[in-house]
């Protein structure tokens, strides 16, 4: 394949075998030297963009936490604890004479 290529190079622009492979060995080059320089900036492009999504998620999750804990509060709250053991569990206050109070020491 590349004897039919220098061949056909050859023909066409008239250069030697070995002109022809400087051409080929620079072009090789040229392209190596511009992936390296391209490479860096893709890359940057790419952590920039996971950033984002990264962050996105981020104040997502915030505001999900900041949702459970309100709920959280909301279901620990004394007032709600109260009136569940009042109306569904069916406590009373307890009267004056069933609270004793021990102390230890």
């Amino acid at each position: 394949m590349l004897k039919f290529a220098r061949k056909l190079v050859t023909q066409w622009f008239h250069v030697s075998p070995r002109e022809f492979g400087v051409v080929v060995l620079v072009g090789f080059l040229f392209l190596v030297c511009a992936l390296v320089y391209v490479w860096p900036n893709v890359k940057m492009v790419n952590l920039a963009y996971e950033f984002q999504e990264q962050k996105r998620l981020h104040q997502e999750l915030i505001q999900v936490n900041s949702l459970l804990k309100l709920e959280r509060d909301s279901l620990m709250s004394l007032d709600r604890i109260q009136y569940l053991a009042e109306t569904q569990i069916g406590m009373k206050e307890p009267q004056p004479g069933q609270v004793i109070t021990i102390l230890l020491k």
